[in-house]
């Protein structure tokens, strides 16, 4: 009796090896290393996925976590991975005061800002200029827009698409720092660059 429990138990194991995979979850490493995380639950049993590469697999309706390396991740997703879209970034640059001339810092970050949309396929960009509050409000929404048109004037003179390019100006409306009127307060004199 004792034989075949220990035969209909290996025989119901080497089944559950067999059966097809019903689905497989894996997560995937965020661009800083860390990630996020899951729980993938099937009938009465789930499991936590989070870690880089965790993952799990359902054969036969059971969950069970499973070992993948990286390397099998991308033999597994590679295509797909391959064809993921580059996540959108976000940069701010600042303004001498009074004008739309970047400050010393910002000249050097435009770099990043362009080597940024370089390397997309394709890109899609919006540059949002910002004021503080001095001055009146028909000015700061000049002084805004003149500011977004002269980021978008560098990055056409640096060889991107005038057409993939939107700017809009919002004056001293959205202050990164809250502030009464009429203060100076150079981190509100910025444009916004959103990079798709």
């Amino acid at each position: 009796m004792r034989r075949i429990v220990l035969l209909s138990l290996v025989l119901a194991a080497l089944t559950a090896c067999t059966e097809p995979r019903q689905a497989l979850v894996v997560v995937l490493p965020n661009p800083d290393g860390g990630s996020g995380a899951v729980t993938v639950t099937e009938g009465d049993k789930s499991v936590l996925l989070d870690q880089p590469y965790a993952a799990t697999e359902v054969r036969g309706g059971a969950v069970a976590a499973v070992k993948l390396p990286s390397e099998q991740v991308q033999q597994i997703f590679g295509q797909a991975l391959a064809a993921r879209p580059i996540l959108p970034s976000q940069f701010m640059l600042y303004f001498i005061s009074d004008s739309d001339q970047l400050t010393p810092e910002s000249q050097r970050q435009y770099r990043a800002v362009f080597e940024d949309i370089k390397r997309r396929p394709a890109y899609e960009v919006e540059v949002v200029g910002h004021t503080d509050t001095l001055g009146d409000r028909t000015y700061n929404q000049q002084l805004s827009l003149q500011r977004a048109r002269a980021i978008r004037d560098q990055l056409v003179r640096d060889g991107l698409e005038a057409r993939a390019i939107s700017t809009a100006g919002r004056g001293a409306l959205d202050l990164a720092v809250q502030t009464g009127d009429q203060v100076s307060e150079p981190r509100n004199r910025r444009v916004v660059i959103t990079v798709r």
